[in-house]
């Protein structure tokens, strides 16, 4: 629990964050951990749980670790982490059907946790697994849970597909999107991990498909705030197989930042641009992205090109009203 660098590497990073965000009082109530099988969704999410609860990190009780690990991860022997090693944490409850779906009495469970005191610790924690299983009731409980949320208390949901959630879920939550390095760095890092396909994302293989991704990101940004003429973000949303895709990605980061959640570390990309963007503007394109990559999934003998030509028309004409 306390050193995750050689079983999951790529989530150091991560790790490091949250910690920033405790340790300055700016972790939000509601964080939205997403990566495929096997990326380390369930152990970052009990990793923030036992720091959150560890009495040694947290009130700086001396263990087996040095200053610097104490501040970093939770300590792993005190009592609050092996009760949540054991499973028995009473401030920590956990949501996992499996690959049921998770139904209005799982979330109305959840609700009823935290409307009463933390036992023993500071505050509580919730952790739901495969947030995409909840049925369409749970989805719109769990929303109003997230709308109003209790002081000090902590929600984790992960998820294998961030596409099949809410978006009024997506944003009301911080996104914690766990990747694997760039090919050759994952090879030389990582190599007989077990987490070793990146199929999934595309733009993550090579260095030339994540210059697209980023090129696409820079591209929609520029036309957001009028930096950019039509013609330039057309022809570089026609350009990648999985651009509708990553855009659904960029401008779901680019809503979350609007709204005040820490932006993505990127040298190359502006997302605090998107800070000065309309929320409404943003929450509409989001809508006809999300409604064009439905009609790609469900109708196979669509035109591709002609439906993201129509796209981005839409995207002009929202952003030229």
């Amino acid at each position: 629990m306390t050193n995750m660098s050689s079983s999951y590497p790529w989530l150091s990073k991560h790790q490091q964050s949250l910690v920033q965000q405790i340790s300055t009082q700016r972790l939000p109530h509601a964080l939205l951990i997403t990566g495929e099988a096997g990326a380390g969704k369930a152990t970052l999410a009990l990793w923030l749980a036992a720091r959150l609860a560890c009495v040694s990190v947290n009130h700086g009780q001396n263990v087996d670790q040095s200053a610097a690990d104490i501040k970093q991860a939770p300590c792993g022997y005190c009592k609050h982490c092996k009760l949540i090693a054991s499973q028995s944490f009473p401030d920590l409850l956990t949501i996992d059907e499996g690959d049921k779906t998770i139904g209005i009495e799982s979330i109305r469970a959840v609700t009823k946790f935290l409307e009463t005191r933390p036992q023993i610790a500071s505050q509580k924690t919730v952790l739901i697994k495969q947030v995409e299983q909840l049925t369409v009731a749970a989805a719109n409980a769990l929303l109003k849970t997230l709308e109003e949320p209790s002081l000090g208390n902590t929600l984790v949901l992960t998820t294998n597909n961030t596409e099949s959630l809410l978006p009024t879920i997506l944003s009301r939550c911080q996104l914690i999107s766990l990747r694997p390095l760039l090919t050759e760095q994952f090879k030389q890092n990582i190599g007989h991990q077990p987490y070793a396909n990146t199929t999934y994302l595309p733009e993550l293989q090579s260095a030339q498909e994540n210059q697209a991704y980023e090129e696409l990101a820079s591209a929609t940004i520029d036309l957001l705030v009028g930096r950019s003429n039509f013609p330039l973000f057309e022809q570089t949303l026609l350009t990648g197989d999985r651009a509708l895709i990553w855009l659904e990605r960029i401008v779901s980061t680019l809503s979350r930042v609007n709204q005040g959640w820490q932006a993505p570390e990127s040298d190359k990309i502006n997302w605090h641009a998107a800070q000065s963007m309309d929320s409404d503007t943003l929450m509409r394109i989001f809508q006809v992205i999300l409604s064009a990559n439905k009609r790609s999934r469900d109708y196979q003998q669509a035109n591709k090109d002609v439906l993201t030509q129509q796209l981005a028309m839409t995207i002009r004409e929202i952003v030229t009203v």
